[in-house]
């Protein structure tokens, strides 16, 4: 299997008490095919500090718990532009060659709870890992900055602007990160977001953060 790399995204940090480590709430679904509709933007809630959210793309699944809702969206298929920073020990040769096929991915954050969640910058951070994934490391993405503003995939939630932490994120309002993987047709994906607690004051208190894990499916 080609060895690759994905980004870790800083999402969010919810303001709640306790940690935990939570199952998906759907499990892997159907191989299915990614549809070239057209894109969806603004349709759902949004804090302003974040870039309206698109809906582009093959819904795979979702996970999360009773506060967050992380769903995992198939946006594209394109060509890696350059090889990967990341080479391979034996010989130097990149993980990820120029060319090779990668995976566009957006993953969209929701607040389900019935209370604002105060959000830090760098708190929450989403990996990903095909199961036979050899490398330490999880996935790391490659740069892709053509293909990330033809499928309106973002690296950063964040709107242009100067707000700083804590980024309240109101009941129902969403947002949008995105990544991009080596590209292996009907794999496994196996999904990590791990949350970081602020407080209003935008401090990170170690104790009161938890992990959510998902599976999903590539197209």
């Amino acid at each position: 299997m080609r060895r690759g790399v994905v980004t870790s995204v800083l999402l969010a940090c919810a303001l709640v008490s306790g940690c935990s480590t939570l199952k998906p709430l759907t499990g892997p679904q159907s191989t299915p095919t990614v549809s070239a509709g057209k894109a969806l933007q603004g349709t759902d809630a949004h804090p302003a500090w974040a870039i309206p959210v698109t809906r582009l793309g093959k819904k795979l699944g979702h996970f999360g718990d009773d506060r967050i809702r992380i769903e995992v969206d198939q946006v594209a298929v394109a060509k890696a532009p350059e090889d990967s920073i990341m080479v391979h020990p034996q010989d130097g040769t990149p993980v990820v060659s120029k060319g090779s096929s990668i995976v566009l991915m957006r993953y969209i954050v929701t607040n389900v709870s019935q209370e604002p969640i105060n959000l830090g910058l760098g708190t929450v951070t989403i990996t990903a890992r095909y199961p036979n994934w050899s490398w330490r490391q999880p996935l790391v993405s490659v740069p892709a900055p053509r293909a990330d503003a033809a499928h309106k995939v973002v690296m950063t939630p964040f709107a242009p602007g100067t707000a700083r932490p804590p980024y309240v994120l109101g009941p129902g309002e969403s947002f949008m990160v995105g990544a991009n993987y080596p590209y292996e047709t009907a794999e496994q994906l196996d999904v990590t977001a791990t949350v970081v607690v602020c407080d209003t004051a935008g401090a990170v208190d170690p104790g009161l953060g938890w992990t959510l894990t998902g599976q999903v499916h590539l197209a």
